[in-house]
């Protein structure tokens, strides 16, 4: 692609986690983050200050030299804050992992998707070349404009269409919230017992460690995926007191069994 047709100047739309570290992320590798749209003025003006970019609260007053303009905004304000842009064909990306690019459809002609796979804290540093960033858009062009940007900043990068990109997000649920909740019952459980959490961050980082490979469940382990029925026993009987753990751990245990039972037979 030639260098004037690749993407040089961006305006943030946003200031919050993601909007942070993709703004800190492109400035870091040259990319012009030339203006920080957001209505808060203090974090606005914050973001604007880390970036060297200009701020306004005004979406109306967009600059348009901007090359790509990046809603980094809650999915529910996506397609207001979209629409009170006025970019006509500039091209303009949302960063949701579940919406769909279509709903900026009537805010520009050129539109596309530009989805980071992490969480993100403001007062935790990302290193943004292993997260993984999934690139959408409505034409070729944009596709290859997205490609090459987020190629700078991360050596993950994959084109992935809206539906595929919603069973991502549905899924990352599973591996990230949901077994980060885990980790909240487990120190929940010690500390009614007066036993330290630290005790089981070696085991946590190892099992972590068997995301790296394929067929993750060929390496489960565990009561349920042994069938030792007289250990689930006993620990349903020291969850009996605390209710939905329980429910949980019945859930996860038979579906663990019928996970297992079902390889066994293919």
């Amino acid at each position: 692609m030639p260098e004037d047709q690749k993407i040089q100047n961006v305006v943030i739309i946003g200031a919050g986690n993601l909007a942070t570290h993709l703004a800190l992320a492109l400035h870091h590798k040259g990319i012009n983050v030339i203006q920080v749209l957001n209505r808060t003025r203090a974090t606005g003006e914050k973001l604007a200050r880390k970036v060297k970019a200009g701020y306004t609260a005004d979406f109306r007053a967009a600059d348009f030299k901007a090359d790509l303009f990046i809603l980094a905004v809650s999915d529910s304000a996506i397609f207001n804050v979209a629409n009170s842009l006025c970019l006509k064909d500039k091209l303009l990306v949302h960063t949701s992992g579940s919406v769909e690019m279509e709903v900026l459809s009537e805010a520009s002609s050129n539109i596309g998707v530009f989805y980071p796979l992490q969480t993100f804290s403001k007062n935790k540093r990302i290193n943004f070349s292993n997260t993984p960033v999934c690139i959408e858009a409505n034409t070729n062009n944009n596709e290859e404009k997205l490609l090459q940007l987020a190629r700078l900043i991360s050596k993950k990068v994959q084109l992935i269409n809206s539906e595929q990109r919603k069973v991502l997000h549905m899924t990352a649920v599973f591996a990230g919230n949901f077994s980060s909740f885990m980790y909240t019952i487990a120190e929940d459980l010690l500390k009614k017992h007066d036993i330290p959490f630290s005790l089981l961050k070696p085991l946590i980082m190892q099992t972590a460690a068997t995301a790296k490979h394929e067929d993750v469940f060929s390496r489960q382990t565990g009561p349920a995926v042994r069938g030792d029925t007289k250990i689930m026993d006993e620990h349903r009987e020291m969850l009996a007191k605390h209710g939905v753990y329980m429910e949980i751990y019945d859930l996860i245990s038979k579906s663990i069994i019928k996970h297992k039972t079902r390889n066994d037979e293919l």
